[in-house]
Parts: C-alpha cells; structure tokens; sequence
C-alpha cells in the first residue's frame, strides 16, 4: 500500500468543511549488509529490492549487480521492513564495511546523515567520458513524459520522482518515492537490476539538485542531470567537474543551464 484516506479539515474561501485526503505512506526499512546493519531509511513501500540495489550502487558498496550474491527480504521481521544484502566479496567490498562503518540514518530529506567522514561523503569520481547533443525541445518533451508518469503525486503533493533515458530519449526508468535520493536510487537500481547501466544518458528529477544527486548522476555516468528546482553551489562545482551537464529550474518552456551548455542544441 503506497497511499491512504485520511479525514481531515479544509478551510478555503471563508468556509471549514470536512473531506479526506490521500496520504503518502512513510514507512522504516532497514538495510543490513553481510549480516550487519548499514543504513535505516524513510522510503514509500514498493520497489525495495531496486531500492537497496541502487542505495548499495551509489554508496559505492557495489559496482554492478556482479558483485551481489542475494538481495531479499528478512523472513522474521514483519512488513517488509528489513532488506538483506549479501555480497560477493570479489571487489573488497567486505573489507569497505569492516572500515569502522555503523549504521546510519537516512532520512527522506537527507542523504548524507550519519556520515562518519568527509571520505565517505566525498566518494572519488571519474568525469563523463561520454559526449552527445540533444535539442532543447527534446528536453521540454522529456519533462512532459516524466510528468505524465507520477500517479503517486497528483494523489498526495508529497512525492518526488525520478526518470532516466537513453540517448535515443526512450525511458529506461522511472520511480516515485517519499525521499528524493530514494527515487533516484530506485530509478538507478532498476538499471542496475537489467544490467542497462551503460546506457543512462539524462537524469530528470522532480527535487533540487543537491550535492548527492550530482554524486549519484556521477557514480552512473549520465551525461544530463535535470531538476525542477535549483542547484547549490557545491551540485554546480562537482557537475563542472564530472563533465555533467546540469539543468535547474527545468519548467514548460524554459530551464537554466549550469554547465556544460556544449551539449544543448538550440535549434
């Protein structure tokens, strides 16, 4: 279940009536990794297993689906509430949990809680090495068709979403959640999970760009990152950095451009 009813109270126009709303479900889920606890999350139910996946990818846990033995559900713990994730050890993996690392909280607004260092936040990135154009009406095309994919939203107002294309501009993924990166790791994973990783060419996200999600678009190489808020400075620097084309304010007809402009057409 990823909504409910709730009877609640409306003032508008100088008059109080009684009506209900759809509410957004926020429930726990607990990620445990080698048999220990990694990361308690806030997220919407559904979708967990492209959830954990993607989460394990951009924590740098896991560089593709080789390096995971299982991903399932605990059996003991009610309501799907607990993720088990077992590793391969092939990629020193184990070696990067035994690293002093405790459990930490990430919240649906922040991804960066419970960090203990600025090494685990500051995760070493390639730039892109990828380069292709696309038409700036194609952009304006693909927001429409992100739009037109949230159910969960137009129900609630208390989502954010996350969609990826191809160069060829087919939509490879698409996720709703409670929690912003949660929507991005559950679009990443789902790649991940059809070993389509290689073929992410733009990221558009309903949130601000914030220095995670330019890490996240980072650890996966998009060459476009879009949002339809603002970036902060920190999100531009790395962008200028990782050869990432970063898009704010994206809207009906108009958007911002951060960096590297060289590969919006305008035409």
């Amino acid at each position: 279940m990823q909504t409910l009813r709730h009877k609640t109270a409306r003032f508008i126009n100088n008059s109080l009536f009684a009506t209900e709303y759809n509410l957004a479900v926020e429930e726990l889920l607990e990620i445990h990794v080698n048999g220990s606890p990694y990361a308690v999350t806030m997220r919407l139910p559904g979708d967990d297993m492209n959830l954990v996946t993607g989460f394990c990818f951009t924590e740098g846990i896991i560089d593709s689906l080789d390096d995971v033995h299982s991903i399932e559900h605990c059996s003991t713990v009610s309501g799907n509430q607990r993720v088990l994730v077992r590793l391969n050890d092939r990629n020193g993996s184990a070696q990067y949990l035994r690293k002093g690392r405790t459990a930490f909280l990430n919240t649906s607004s922040s991804g960066m809680n419970g960090k203990s260092s600025v090494e685990r936040i500051h995760s070493p990135l390639e730039p892109v090495q990828s380069f292709h154009s696309i038409p700036l009406h194609d952009i304006l095309h693909l927001k429409d068709l992100f739009e037109t994919r949230q159910t969960i939203f137009p129900l609630t107002g208390s989502t954010h979403a996350a969609s990826i294309f191809d160069v060829r501009k087919n939509l490879m993924a698409f996720s709703e959640d409670i929690g912003r990166h949660n929507a991005f790791d559950k679009a990443i994973g789902a790649l991940i999970r059809t070993d389509k990783t290689r073929e992410a060419f733009l990221a558009v996200l309903s949130s601000r760009l914030s220095y995670e999600m330019v890490q996240k678009a980072g650890k996966l190489a998009v060459e476009i990152l879009c949002g339809f808020s603002g970036p902060t400075s920190m999100a531009v620097a790395m962008a200028e950095q990782l050869n990432i084309t970063l898009i704010g304010f994206l809207r009906e007809n108009s958007m911002s451009i951060y960096t590297h402009p060289e590969r919006i057409l305008n035409s």
